[in-house]
């Protein structure tokens, strides 16, 4: 099975192990799986071997663990693996191969295998090391370590990295020399603790610093606790990874001080930290706990009880959600508008619910709506016709679309990309913070008239933007089309007087002299539009064309002769949002993807004198594709270039916004601390 993202260095075993042995690949449909897609796939799909997260075996094992009955072998790890979840796996399929591979990145991707024959204690070992490749367990002069004992795990030979890319002082700490290799040879030092068994099986023991993976995120404890200090009522601070339930590891902060809101408390992190090193609760306590020689008693620190419990639900709907909310996340209790993140919540129970949501409701919600509807009252607006946000019913293809509408700083409006639509940018929400309000501004005509220009359409956004807000600052974002009517609207905005705050562009370059749009038929203009949603590879791009607004793989090579019709099935069938609106709204955006094409071709732009924060997507670019610096005659201010290792499409993506949304959330309040 090929499920994980090519980012993700398993997706290197997953696709050249079989290949190199003469096997298969089996391809997993775009999109998202929940635990039923999963589970069908590895039944009926004709899979005999999957690699899996910790985490998601986990998941799996205690949904559905006769759901690996088709298969010879399974492989996990990345992280912790349960032996709860390994026992119950295996007393559902006794004949089925189960496999920990252990590995840090800087080793793709294994370095260690273990096979799981049976029950083996608390602790599912990490196992021998592959061939090739030479693990030690060493002691802090670097000495080996008798069996039993604990010392810090080192891996070398074939696989290992040679370093940090233009991190000699991170290279020097981690990568150190090898005393037992050749000359010249170095060991990767991982900072995990192990020991080996007499028998040579290794078994992991924790990190040999404070550091801890979660999720596939590496975390420092440290840096949260600092974080958590700053904050002016919070006198110490400890932050640890919880296991409350068998395989649901979540992130808790400890914060001591006098009438402390552990709301508030999360908010400050919200606005310093990325979105997947904020904890899943923060705890008040009076003070924190020691062990006899002066050292935090972890295990005297109380587990959370997740706030939950507010707005009682006033629909069947509201109800059931709430209902299913409790279920996934282990309260007794969820009210209609408690956060599913702010209960602790995270990714791999995202999928989970959105299961149950589907089992329950039908259709084809994903986690994207989870991100910008997180509660039961909103994602009840989301399972009917109408899309609501912030309490008022919204056109999903409205020229201003609320992402989030609430909030005291200034807001973001965020420009469109060249299909139109401003649906994406709701994946910035969590890491910009819940006092920043996000419009979306999406293309006039999705619903009317098409701009003749692109002045045309940025004084239009410019008009929007001062009815949302009557005075600056004025802050702008755009991806690819959308940041060069972003860059159009914030020199309006400027030459009316305005002030504008930070200007941001995704990957978004103007026009070069005599650039024409290319010439594309009704067919491969709809194509066009598939790829910009996500649906396919763009293939071979016509000359001169504006970057696709989506580089994602999807299903394969798209046929230009799709009617209308046929476009809607492929995008409900891939679970885009897009498919629900029908075939009229998938003509509308035909329509302004290939007048954008033509806009943006014809567009030369003003002059803006303010400074800019640009994200370079580097994957896949071309050796003469624009830079940053394109922008140069056009710019008065600075351009602080930040490259982002996806492709154009991924852009808004979790792997860039994991990147950028942090950066962007401090520039955004740098912006506004500084005096003007």
């Amino acid at each position: 099975l090929v499920h994980s993202p090519v980012a993700f260095d398993a997706s290197t075993y997953e696709i050249w192990v079989p290949l190199l042995a003469g096997g298969t690949l089996v391809l997993a449909p775009p999109g998202e799986l929940d635990v039923a897609g999963y589970t069908a796939l590895l039944t009926t799909g004709g899979v005999t071997a999957a690699w899996l997260t910790a985490g998601l075996f986990t998941l799996l094992a205690k949904e559905a663990p006769e759901g690996f009955a088709a298969l010879r072998q399974v492989w996990t790890g990345g992280d912790v693996v349960s032996p709860d979840a390994v026992r119950r796996v295996l007393a559902a399929c006794p004949d089925l191969v189960v496999v920990n591979g252990y590995g840090p990145t800087e080793t793709t991707t294994f370095a260690t295998s273990h096979r799981v024959i049976g029950p083996d204690g608390d602790t599912v070992p990490i196992g021998r090391a592959l061939d090739g490749v030479d693990v030690r367990v060493l002691d802090p002069e670097l000495n080996p370590v008798p069996p039993g004992v604990l010392g810090e795990l080192y891996v070398a030979g074939a696989g290992l990295a040679r370093g940090y890319l233009r991190r000699p002082a991170d290279t020097a700490q981690r990568f150190v020399a090898d005393p037992a290799g050749r000359s010249g040879a170095r060991m990767y030092r991982t900072g995990d603790l192990a020991l080996v068994r007499r028998d040579g099986v290794v078994l992991f023991a924790g990190r040999a610093d404070q550091q801890v993976k979660l999720r596939g995120f590496r975390i420092e404890p440290a840096e949260i606790e600092a974080r958590l200090v700053e904050h002016p009522e919070v006198a110490a601070a400890a932050v640890l990874v919880r296991e409350d339930r068998p395989g649901d590891r979540r992130l808790v902060a400890y914060a001591v001080g006098v009438g402390l809101d552990p709301e508030q408390l999360r908010a400050h992190l919200t606005r310093t930290l990325p979105g997947y090193a904020v904890p899943a609760a923060v705890v008040p306590v009076e003070a924190l706990p020691l062990t006899a020689n002066g050292k935090l008693d972890r295990r005297a620190l109380p587990a959370p009880a997740y706030a939950a419990g507010g707005r009682e639900p006033a629909t069947e709907a509201e109800r059931l959600l709430c209902e299913l909310f409790a279920e996934v996340l282990g309260v007794p209790r969820v009210g209609a508008d408690d956060g599913f993140f702010d209960l602790g919540g995270h990714s791999l129970l995202a999928v989970s619910l959105i299961g149950r949501v589907r089992a329950a409701f039908g259709g084809h919600l994903g986690i994207r709506e989870l991100f910008e509807a997180p509660t039961p009252a909103g994602l009840a607006r989301r399972v009917g016709p109408a899309r609501q946000v912030g309490g008022a019913v919204a056109d999903p293809l409205a020229e201003v679309l609320p992402l989030r509408a609430t909030g005291a700083l200034p807001p973001l409006f965020c420009v469109h990309p060249g299909a139109g639509i401003g649906w994406s940018y709701a994946g910035l929400l969590r890491d910009l913070g819940p006092d920043r309000p996000v419009y979306a501004l999406q293309a006039p005509g999705l619903t009317g008239a098409q701009p003749g220009s692109v002045a045309e359409l940025a004084a239009r956004f410019a008009t929007h933007i001062r009815r949302v807000r009557p005075n600056g600052p004025y802050h702008l974002l755009g991806w690819s089309f959308g940041g060069v009517v972003a860059h159009a609207a914030a020199a309006a905005l400027r030459a009316d007087g305005a002030e504008v705050g930070l200007l941001t562009l995704l990957d978004a370059y103007p026009s070069r002299p005599g650039e024409r749009a290319p010439e594309l038929s009704a067919g491969e203009n709809r194509q066009a539009v598939l790829v910009s949603l996500g649906l396919a590879s763009p293939g071979s791009a016509s000359p001169g064309a504006a970057p696709p607004d989506s580089a994602t793989p999807g299903p394969g090579p798209l046929d230009a002769r799709l009617t209308r019709a046929d476009a809607v099935a492929v995008l409900r069938s891939a679970g885009n949002p897009v498919g629900e609106l029908g075939v009229a709204a998938v003509a509308a955006v035909e329509r302004v993807f290939a007048a954008n094409l033509a806009l943006r071709a014809a567009h030369v732009p003003g002059h803006y004198d303010g400074d800019i924060l640009f994200f370079t997507a580097t994957a896949g670019k071309p050796a003469d594709a624009p830079t940053a610096d394109a922008w140069r005659p056009w710019v008065g201010g600075r351009i602080a270039e930040h490259p982002i290792p996806v492709a154009h499409g991924a852009m808004t993506g979790p792997t860039a916004l994991a990147r950028l949304g942090p950066m962007l959330a401090a520039r955004l309040t740098d912006s506004e601390r500084t005096p003007r």
